[in-house]
């Protein structure tokens, strides 16, 4: 080494590498501590884990609010769906009562008139097969018809009362 230096330089030199030794020396009794890398990556590994929890908790908020979003128009659309059917569905029903009370006040004056019809067919045979009576109970001029012709004539009568009652049902 040279004297060409002056003093203030070597010592600026001095006190530089005394710095760098100063560094160098923290840094290796740094390494040295376990206890305090351990300390520092425990902080540091529970940071991130705090961080990724805010993280996955927002993400889960965020869906949760999607979700809710959804399940609010999908339940207005399905009520709304529900109310238009449950319309149709009552006028349906309003239209077949007012047409099976339409049917059954029909029937109900078909089975009148047939009842009535044959009421009196009955009368007019019992007359025909008995004969005539007086207020006395004396039988005046016996008209005998056959049987047959009296029984074929209810069962004519019975027929058309039955066809006219399953017509009024078929509608």
């Amino acid at each position: 080494m040279s004297d060409t230096r002056s003093r203030d330089e070597v010592r600026e030199d001095i006190a530089e590498t005394r710095a760098e030794l100063a560094e160098t020396a923290s840094a290796l009794a740094a390494k040295a501590d376990v206890k305090a890398q351990v300390k520092n990556a425990v902080t540091e590994k529970k940071q991130a884990a705090a961080d990724k929890a805010a993280q996955v908790k927002e993400a889960a908020a965020e869906k949760t609010a999607q979700v809710k979003e959804v399940t609010a128009e999908k339940t207005a659309q399905v009520k709304e769906v529900a109310a238009e059917k449950a319309a149709q569905v009552k006028e349906v029903a309003a239209e077949k009562t007012h047409a099976a009370a339409d049917s059954l006040a029909h029937v109900k004056q078909s089975t009148a008139e047939t009842a009535s019809r044959v009421a009196e067919h009955a009368a007019v045979t019992k007359d025909q097969l008995v004969g005539r009576t007086d207020p006395d109970g004396v039988v005046r001029g016996r008209r005998p018809v056959p049987m047959a012709v009296a029984g074929a004539a209810v069962l004519a009568v019975a027929a058309a009362a039955a066809t006219l009652l399953r017509r009024r049902r078929r509608r």
